[in-house]
């Protein structure tokens, strides 16, 4: 039979095990809050950074369209000044688009049949020179708010062209990198925050050359930094790019 003391002995070390479980409970959930709580601060810099950025970047995009047209329109034609001053308005308009914080892809389908109802306008054979400018123009600012990620069209991105894909250096470059669980949980981790080697080796349970093993594989890449040489570690635009990629297809792939 147990005695007095077995159950009390029985009863506590359950007490500390379940206490040992709702602790670590509560420093995971802080973990997570802590990411949560960087990114958004993350995040806040960035949209500051953009508002200050936006107004000379649409002013630059508004001068940049009115010089190049211009310049490179056709010069002896009795529609000139008519043209010029249409697609100045119309550039005008979507340079400003770049501002906003979202583009839908209604918007910019409605600016593109725009300038197919100016090109309807057209009376002389000249005019494919100027459309031919103004729609690369267009393209230029289409192509622009991608980069910022304030556009996004998915019937657009399944006609994207592949073949300048490069499978070697695709390989090398991204693939490698992260297809590993432990440089991934790395890059994971680091995109909330910085990181030291000592917060790494307990994340992943890797320890010293283990560690530095798979580090180096991130680094060679370019997809972490090291702030100095004992410094911790942070990630960087392409690995971040790469992460939010991996995001996308994961999030394709579990739709189907």
């Amino acid at each position: 039979m147990e005695t007095a003391n077995e159950n009390s002995e029985i009863y506590y070390r359950e007490e500390l095990h379940s206490i040992k479980e709702e602790v670590t409970s509560l420093r995971n959930d802080f973990s997570r809050f802590l990411q949560r709580a960087n990114q958004q601060h993350i995040e806040g810099i960035i949209g500051e950074m953009r508002k200050s950025f936006m107004k000379p970047m649409v002013d630059y995009l508004c001068e940049d369209a009115s010089e190049r047209m211009h310049a490179r329109m056709t010069a002896e034609c009795g529609m000139r000044e008519f043209c010029e001053k249409a697609f100045r308005e119309l550039f005008q308009e979507t340079a400003e688009l770049v501002g906003r914080g979202k583009v839908e892809a209604e918007t910019i389908k409605l600016y593109r049949n725009r300038l197919e109802e100016l090109k309807k306008e057209a009376k002389s054979p000249n005019c494919s020179k100027c459309f031919s400018e103004a729609t690369n123009l267009f393209e230029k600012q289409v192509k622009l708010m991608r980069s910022l990620q304030i556009y996004e069209d998915r019937e657009e991105d399944k006609k994207i062209d592949i073949s300048g894909i490069e499978p070697e250096k695709l390989v090398t470059e991204v693939c490698e990198p992260v297809a590993n669980r432990q440089r991934l949980l790395m890059l994971k981790a680091l995109s909330g925050e910085s990181k030291t080697f000592s917060e790494l080796s307990k994340l992943t349970g890797l320890r010293g050359g283990n560690l530095l093993f798979h580090l180096q594989k991130l680094l060679e890449t370019g997809m972490v930094l090291q702030r100095s040489e004992r410094g911790d570690y942070i990630i960087t635009r392409k690995g971040y790019s790469t992460l939010q990629g991996l995001s996308r297809i994961y999030s394709e792939i579990e739709k189907e």
